[in-house]
């Protein structure tokens, strides 16, 4: 069953149930807002978009980590991961990272120290603190000397 929504970057948008997540205590800065939809555009892969269904000027971009970084684990405790009816041994989670716009592309920065991990079957999610210090809230993503491919 679809509805309709008014999201920052695309202004009215149909979405779906399945689309629709619950943070029980919110996202950092913003506990307020437990509903969010993960929108994903094809113009803009690998990108998506984390909206928020109670503020609709809240929206986030967001980006799976092992995309640009393919070691990253957040160090989260099976503790941690039974808040969103997780195990830490079973497969089928997802995780996603906020990043952080700039108009040079290049400069483009991803928080690594705050994950978001998602339990797709029952499409709870919650934000965490990753406990390895080598995670900066401000990683590069991507290196000093890469191009950036502008599309047309």
């Amino acid at each position: 069953m679809g509805f309709t929504i008014h999201s920052r970057p695309f202004g009215e948008i149909e979405i779906s149930e399945k689309q629709i997540l619950t943070f029980k205590e919110g996202l950092f800065g913003f506990d307020n807002c437990e509903k969010f939809a993960l929108i994903e555009e094809e113009s803009q892969a690998p990108f998506q978009w984390l909206q928020s269904l109670e503020e609709k000027d809240l929206a986030f971009i967001v980006i799976q980590p092992n995309i640009f970084l393919e070691s990253y684990d957040p160090l989260l405790t099976e503790e941690e991961l039974a808040e969103i009816d997780l195990q830490k041994t079973a497969q089928g989670f997802s995780l996603l990272i906020v990043t952080i716009p700039n108009e040079d592309m290049s400069k483009m920065t991803a928080n690594l120290q705050g994950p978001v991990v998602i339990n797709p079957e029952k499409k709870l999610a919650k934000q965490y603190i990753s406990r390895d210090p080598a995670h900066p809230i401000r990683y590069q993503m991507m290196p000093a000397n890469a191009e950036v491919e502008e599309k047309e």
